[in-house]
């Protein structure tokens, strides 16, 4: 459901990706195939669900709200799915924060960090753990957002350039779009109100937004290992995740 090559082909997703692929094609020594992003599994067909199979998944990390979580529609059985909320909302539906520019949703991000620190920390603990028994998915609605923020993060800790973090996050773009138009023109009844709801801008994806909130951290901290740093994860959790994803 997208053109670009690092988007995987699982019907019914519209975002399905290696979390490092866009890292890979810059050179970088990271390992593809351990580490998959992803919008969630609302609509996913059979076709899709095959293709989720192939991957032999050792876990999936629902990053959503437990309103969300609770809709039936699964990748893997539960003894491999973990939920893991990033955050309590990222709008309300009824009345939603305005969302007109990259710096507005870099915003939300930034609010996102500072809602959900510990919880950043519990979910790169789970990722760095759950490789070492094979491939991990993690995901949220859109595969942009909440996905987008984690995918930065291991992608910093691993040492890739903000370039290409930047780069990865913006192929969410088209895909976004792409996912709220069906939303709006064919809904499922039990889809949320948010897609009609919510201001457009908040389903886009540009370069701006993600270089904006990276610029952000490397002025308050130094660097984005300095940001990386203040995140609270196991002492094991930074060597883990570079044994798993780095290949030297």
């Amino acid at each position: 459901m997208a053109d670009d090559a690092a988007v995987l082909a699982v019907d019914g997703c519209w975002n399905f990706r290696d979390a490092l692929a866009t890292a890979a094609a810059t050179g970088m020594p990271v390992r593809v195939g351990r580490l998959f992003r992803s919008d969630d599994a609302t609509r996913l067909t059979p076709g899709g669900q095959a293709a989720i199979d192939s991957l032999a998944l050792s876990a999936v990390i629902d990053l959503r709200q437990d309103a969300q979580h609770q809709r039936p529609q699964r990748f893997v059985a539960d003894e491999r799915l973990l939920h893991r909320p990033l955050v309590d909302y990222v709008l309300h539906p009824e009345d939603p924060q305005p969302i007109r520019d990259s710096g507005e949703l870099a915003d939300l991000y930034d609010g996102m960090l500072d809602r959900s620190l510990d919880r950043l920390g519990e979910i790169l603990d789970t990722i760095a753990v759950r490789l070492e028994a094979g491939p991990v998915l993690f995901h949220c609605a859109f595969g942009k957002d909440r996905a987008g923020l984690v995918s930065a993060i291991v992608q910093a800790a691993l040492g890739v350039p903000i370039d290409a973090i930047v780069a990865d996050y913006a192929l969410s773009d088209g895909s976004a779009r792409a996912r709220r138009a069906t939303l709006v023109d064919e809904p499922l009844p039990t889809d949320p109100p948010a897609p009609p709801n919510a201001p457009p801008f908040l389903f886009t994806a540009p370069e701006s937004a993600m270089r904006e909130l990276l610029e952000r951290q490397i002025e308050r901290y130094g660097s984005l290992n300095d940001w990386i740093a203040t995140i609270p994860v196991a002492p094991e959790t930074h060597g883990r995740l570079c044994h798993a994803l780095l290949t030297h």
